[in-house]
């Protein structure tokens, strides 16, 4: 038998930093540049599927017009 627990840790030694106002730009733009990071990702995978599974799952074709929607 599996037994699961979930212990929640001493929150009373966290402080929060008072410079943290100074770094939330840095982390927004880190963020940012991590989810298009991801996001490329991605699309290069779906891009790599055979051309059946991509339009299985309804991704567009690469040599459709671009006009079309």
């Amino acid at each position: 038998m599996t037994m699961i627990t979930y212990q929640v840790g001493d929150r009373s030694r966290f402080r929060p930093s008072p410079f943290a106002p100074l770094f939330n730009p840095a982390r927004s733009a880190v963020l940012k540049l991590r989810d298009g990071w991801r996001r490329r990702q991605t699309e290069r995978m779906l891009e790599s599927l055979p051309a059946e599974i991509r339009k299985d799952i309804g991704w567009p074709t690469t040599n459709a017009p671009a006009g079309r929607k």
